[in-house]
């Protein structure tokens, strides 16, 4: 198999709004650090594809396939064959053509969509120079547990999950880091390094300042190692947030925040555990795999979805705050729910979410992209049942339809699972997790043969 990977720099001008947090005031005033494009290229002797890993927080599916359609055009690949990922940086554009409902008035200007048509080129060049320099490769891989992330749903003393997203070291979460290192076969000179693992970038916080964040500041660590491309793929970091040193104190809890940081101190903190665990996992890599058969799976997934408020309760909700609503700026987000439900309610129903899913696979290793912010014990239970040694999911890739929670998530509540009506007029309905699974799985066993 043939590989190759390059980077381009897709940073903003100044003033753009930053997305994250819904604040529609936070314009950018200065960088950070820069926002990249990395693209890893695998070819053989029939068929090719592409990943690519984008410094944004989210995209949705429209956006995705625009992005999708100018690589295709500019190198010459399937548009089903490439997948587009986001790390999750809080601190990038409004790369989104929906709105969320309650936060309407960021980035009124479109700003956010205009950048993404500007950098489509860029985003294409850096697949087009990692085709070009594709070449005979071996891999060595290895996995290792990371300090990176940790649960973000602390409870209060009461067992209640805050809005102040706690860190919570005893609840489930997918602390596992994979690091790949691509070779030349013949000269064995590294050519690209892959690290995967999971955690919201949002160590920046409320920083007017354009930021890859946390993953930015590890890449930067590890490149003065290995002067050679490297790329980051977020995994489930849906219920997942940076483990930063960021106290947190409030009536009934307290604790590390695993939510919004407190800039670059946290991004530095978070960035260089980071890259200390993956140089770590790095070093001990001895086993070089030049067998990477390349396998290529389209499928399509559909799970089950429903409006989340009754026909009665919404129409009650929009009667209580009818006129006064539609005074304000920025109606509440209760009432902008309610009536998206009651306009749902008028169309055909839509009882599943069905959307495309690119299995990629070369050798061991398996990429699964899912256009959700995905839980942790989904990514867990893949790695589990998955057929291959190394299965790396990959949330919010070629789209996002808000956060994909598991069962017992669903019943206590939180921040995640209330956000998702917010997105769309339906939200998944709880066995959703468990079936994306399920199909995912069989998509991979069908790689496997």
């Amino acid at each position: 198999m043939k590989l190759g990977i390059a980077v381009s720099d897709i940073t903003p001008e100044l003033g753009i709004y930053l997305t994250g947090y819904g604040c529609p005031e936070r314009l950018a005033t200065g960088v950070h650090s820069p926002l990249t494009a990395t693209a890893l290229v695998l070819k053989d002797e029939t068929q090719e594809a592409t990943i690519i890993s984008l410094d944004w927080c989210y995209m949705d599916d429209k956006v995705a396939l625009d992005i999708r359609q100018g690589v295709s055009e500019a190198s010459g690949l399937p548009v089903e064959h490439i997948v587009v990922c986001c790390t999750h940086t809080h601190s990038a554009p409004h790369t989104c053509s929906r709105r969320t409902r309650g936060r309407t008035s960021v980035d009124p200007e479109n700003k956010g969509l205009a950048y993404v048509r500007k950098v489509i080129p860029a985003i294409a060049d850096a697949v087009c120079r990692a085709k070009a320099s594709a070449r005979e490769a071996e891999a060595g891989f290895s996995r290792g547990l990371t300090e990176t992330g940790i649960s973000r749903r602390g409870t209060d003393e009461n067992g209640r999950i805050t809005t102040f997203f706690i860190g919570d070291p005893d609840a489930v979460a997918d602390k596992n880091m994979t690091t790949v290192m691509f070779r030349d076969r013949e000269t064995h000179e590294p050519i690209g390094i892959l690290i995967h693992c999971s955690s919201h970038n949002t160590c920046m916080g409320l920083d007017r300042n354009i930021s890859s964040d946390w993953c930015g500041a590890m890449r930067a660590r590890v490149a003065q190692r290995y002067n050679v491309p490297i790329m980051f793929l977020n995994g489930s970091f849906g219920d997942m947030g940076p483990r930063t040193n960021r106290w947190i104190e409030n009536t009934g809890i307290h604790g590390f925040g695993a939510g919004a940081g407190d800039g670059p101190s946290s991004v530095t903190e978070v960035g260089l555990r980071a890259a200390t665990d993956a140089l770590r996992l790095l070093y001990g890599i001895r086993d070089f795999n030049a067998e990477l058969p390349l396998r290529i799976n389209v499928q399509t997934l559909s799970l089950p979805q429903a409006i989340p408020l009754s026909e009665a309760e919404a129409a009650d909700i929009v009667r209580q705050y009818e006129g006064s609503a539609e005074k304000n700026s920025e109606p509440p987000a209760k009432y902008q729910v309610a009536k998206a439900a009651l306009e749902a309610y008028q169309q055909p129903p839509q009882p599943e979410l069905r959307f495309e899913q690119i299995l990629i696979s070369c050798g061991p290793l398996a990429f699964v992209p899912i256009p959700f912010e995905v839980f942790s014990v989904f990514s867990l239970r893949l790695r589990k049942y998955s057929p291959f040694q190394h299965t790396l999911l990959c949330s919010n890739a070629n789209g996002c339809y808000a956060y994909l929670p598991d069962r017992g998530a669903i019943a206590c509540g939180g921040y995640e699972v209330e956000c998702r009506k917010r997105s769309r007029p339906y939200v998944t309905t709880p066995e959703a997790g468990d079936l994306a699974v399920t199909q995912t799985l069989q998509g991979l066993r069908t790689n496997a043969l």
